[in-house]
C-alpha cells in the first residue's frame, strides 16, 4: 500500500510499505480521510522519525477486514475513532476505539479525534449561565470551544487573537467582542494586586503559545477559571504562579488522555453536527491529496487565508 512517510525536515515522501496484519481485536480500515492536526507539525518541521513514521490521527474510514473478537461492527462501516498512522491507504485500530460515523454526515465533518478533544475539554470546562467568557487562539480548536461553550448560556464571549483573519472567523463562530492581544481592555484583566476588580469568569488559552498563557493568567477574574485547551508540548512554559495564587485560580487542564473517554465524546458529538449543534463543516476550510501533505502543513504553520483546518483525502 502508499503512505505518506517523514522523509526529513519539513519533508515526506509517499512510500510502498505492507498492509498492516490485525490482532484478534482489530479493524483494518480503508482510510477516507484524515485531518491534519497542530500536535504533529513539530515532528514534521525536525524530520523526526525520518524513514519510518506515519502521521496522521484524525481519520475516516470504512472497514475492510476485521479480528475474530470485533464485536458491535461489520465489513463495509464508515469509522473515526482513535487511530494512528493513517496518512496512508490503510490503517488498522483495536475495535473498542472506534465508533461508527451517522449516514448524514460527509467524510471530513465526521473527522472524530479533533472532536472528541474539544468535546472532552469543554466537558472539563466549567461555565455557567451568565458567566463571561474569554478564548484566546482563534484557530480550529479556539474556534470549536468557542461553540461548545456558546452552549453553556454565558452572557460574552470575547475572542482574541493576533490576525485578523482570526477575529473575523471568531465573530463567525459566535464571539460577541472580538480584540488583538495588545488591545483587550484593562477592564479584561486582573494581572496586579492594585487592580483586583474585572477579569472574565473562565479564561480559555487555546493558542499552544507562552504570550496566550500569559494573557489568560491576567485575563481570569479573582477566583476565577484558567481552562488550558492549546498544545503545549513542544518546550517549557513560564507562568507567573505569584498571580495565579494570590487570585485563587482553578486552573484546568482541559486534554484527555484516556481513549475510553474519547469514544464516549465522539458518540455525543456526532449526533450534535447532524443536528446543527456543531458547525465542523465550516471549520475544514482546506482538502489535500496525499502527495500533498507538505503543503497541507505548510498552510496549517503559516495559516494561509481563509485557513482554519484542513483534511488530507485518500481515497473515495
Amino acid at each position: 500500500m502508499k503512505a505518506c512517510i517523514i522523509s526529513g525536515p519539513e519533508q515526506s515522501a509517499i512510500c510502498d510499505v505492507p498492509v498492516p496484519e490485525i490482532g484478534d481485536d482489530e479493524v483494518l480500515i480503508k482510510v477516507l480521510v484524515c485531518g491534519v492536526c497542530a500536535s504533529e507539525i513539530f515532528l514534521w518541521e525536525n524530520g523526526i522519525g525520518a524513514g519510518q513514521k506515519i502521521l496522521g490521527h484524525e481519520p475516516v474510514g470504512i472497514i475492510v477486514a476485521m479480528g475474530k473478537n470485533v464485536k458491535g461492527f461489520q465489513i463495509g462501516d464508515r469509522i473515526t475513532g482513535m487511530i494512528w498512522e493513517a496518512f496512508a491507504e490503510y490503517t488498522k485500530a483495536d475495535f473498542r476505539n472506534i465508533v461508527k460515523v451517522p449516514d448524514e454526515l460527509s467524510d471530513k465533518e465526521a473527522i472524530g479525534e479533533p472532536l472528541s478533544c474539544l468535546m472532552s475539554g469543554a466537558e472539563r470546562t466549567t461555565v455557567h449561565i451568565g458567566d463571561t467568557v474569554a478564548i484566546i487562539g482563534m484557530g480550529f480548536m479556539g474556534l470549536g470551544f468557542m461553540q461548545l461553550m456558546k452552549l453553556r448560556g454565558p452572557v460574552k464571549i470575547i475572542g482574541i487573537d493576533v490576525r485578523k483573519e482570526g477575529l473575523e472567523h471568531a465573530l463567525k463562530f459566535g464571539a460577541d467582542d472580538v480584540f488583538f492581544p495588545q488591545d483587550v481592555p484593562l477592564s479584561y484583566k486582573v494581572a496586579d494586586w492594585d487592580h483586583m476588580d474585572g477579569g472574565v469568569n473562565v479564561a480559555i488559552e487555546a493558542s499552544g503559545s507562552q504570550s496566550g498563557l500569559t494573557l489568560a493568567g491576567e485575563m481570569a477574574c479573582v477566583h476565577g477559571a484558567l481552562s488550558i485547551v492549546g498544545y503545549h508540548q513542544n518546550g517549557m512554559r513560564t507562568v507567573n504562579m505569584e498571580l495565579w495564587n494570590w487570585k485563587a485560580l482553578t486552573v484546568i487542564n482541559a486534554h484527555e488522555r484516556r481513549n475510553s473517554e474519547h469514544v464516549k465524546h465522539m458518540k455525543a458529538g456526532l449526533p450534535m453536527i447532524t443536528k446543527g449543534a456543531f458547525n465542523m463543516k465550516d471549520m475544514i476550510t482546506d482538502e489535500f491529496l496525499m502527495n500533498d501533505v507538505d503543503e497541507a502543513f505548510s498552510a496549517l504553520k503559516n495559516k494561509r487565508e481563509g485557513y482554519i483546518k484542513s483534511v488530507i483525502r485518500i481515497s473515495h
